[in-house]
């Protein structure tokens, strides 16, 4: 099998789960599409390089993307640089015939995307964007069940996506806050909404629109800090979508919520274990008390050739307790002692006591019983 050279532009926190997908891929597709290696990890300051590299075997960390996307034996060119970076080794990537998966937006502005668009004419690679919120096995379950027919005619939508990392009106500014750096709640979490809307729904057109600003710090070119949508699908069905980068209190809060006339549903990324239903399955039996949201546990359930691991029952998130716990006990072994976590032996020894003491106290009921 032909090993696939990759290179990563872009060091940095979304590098780095770039990274880990490559790593950790075969153990989630039950047919790995392709044998990778990683060669490049590109930062602009080589210490966030370097300290990605290490992470990776035989990958190098170095600061001028131009070497790893000119680079003959590189097949794969990954864009995580700040989104106002994307432009120029994408255009190089395209002309040097790479492979390439982009960071959303592809491009900051509409006049970066018109050159794009005339560069992709002679292109015959293949590109992908990580539009990842498609990815969820619950996202995916509501496109079925829409498409399905179950929720009859699209009425209504809602959607949100709210985080608090602008709350702070003495926060340093970095290029997500200003336009020309294509950052702004828009370009950084409200593209991922509006995609999944309209891959959910279909082709959707926006009515209105308006931004807020609260903390200018006098800066013209600074981009918005939330923004409220009015949108409406060629079917006419009518929708509001919200990204906010001040909600207080809000981490990485997507919600999408759709309705129609048989039925209803509620996608929360918090909780992507469940996607909740609502159904009218006898016509108006919705308006009477018998109606009521049904939780569907979907969990890791995806189709082949992916698989269910860790397992379909188990919650999204739950394997990362497991690395937690392993990195954990790795560190204990190099200070030779114990974890604080006092998950030693000794406790392992304690649990199959009180599970004694419980059977115990099971048998003594049988027997009272018995008597």
């Amino acid at each position: 099998m032909k090993t696939y050279h990759v290179a990563i532009l872009g060091g940095g926190m979304i590098g780095k789960v770039h990274a880990y997908a490559y790593e950790t891929l075969s153990f989630y597709s039950a047919e790995t599409p392709l044998k990778a290696k990683i060669k490049w990890v590109v930062n602009s300051r080589q210490q966030t390089a370097d300290e990605t590299a290490k992470m990776i075997p035989y990958a190098k960390g170095i600061t001028d993307w131009r070497q790893a996307v000119e680079d003959p034996e590189i097949d794969i060119v990954h864009i995580c640089t700040p989104n106002h970076l994307h432009f120029e080794p994408l255009a190089a990537a395209i002309q040097a015939g790479k492979h390439i998966y982009c960071e959303k937006p592809v491009v900051a502005n509409w006049d970066e995307a018109l050159k794009l668009r005339l560069l992709m004419e002679n292109y015959h690679g293949v590109s992908h964007v990580t539009l990842n919120n498609r990815y969820f096995a619950a996202t995916q379950l509501m496109k079925k069940i829409i498409s399905d027919g179950h929720l009859g005619k699209i009425i209504e939508f809602r959607g949100k996506y709210m985080q608090d990392s602008n709350i702070n009106p003495n926060k340093e500014l970095r290029w997500r806050n200003f336009t020309h750096c294509g950052g702004g709640a828009l370009m950084d979490i409200g593209i991922h909404l509006i995609d999944l809307a309209e891959w959910i729904l279909g082709p959707i057109h926006c009515v209105a629109a308006i931004s807020s600003r609260p903390f200018p710090h006098g800066d013209t070119d600074r981009a918005e800090d939330a923004i409220s949508m009015l949108w409406r699908t060629e079917s006419q069905a009518a929708g509001t979508l919200q990204a906010s980068k001040i909600a207080f209190g809000s981490e990485n809060d997507l919600k999408l919520e759709i309705f129609g006339t048989d039925g209803a549903l509620r996608f929360d990324g918090m909780t992507p274990h469940h996607l909740e239903f609502c159904q009218a399955e006898f016509g108006l039996l919705a308006n009477t008390e018998m109606k009521a949201w049904h939780k569907i546990n979907v969990g890791n359930r995806y189709p082949l050739p992916d698989s269910d691991f860790p397992g379909a029952k188990h919650p999204v998130g739950w394997i990362r307790s497991h690395c937690a716990c392993l990195a954990d006990f790795l560190r204990a072994v190099t200070k030779n002692q114990i974890s604080p976590m006092g998950v030693d032996l000794s406790r392992g020894i304690h649990l199959i006591k009180l599970l004694d003491c419980v059977r115990q106290a099971e048998n003594h009921r049988n027997l009272l019983k018995q008597k």
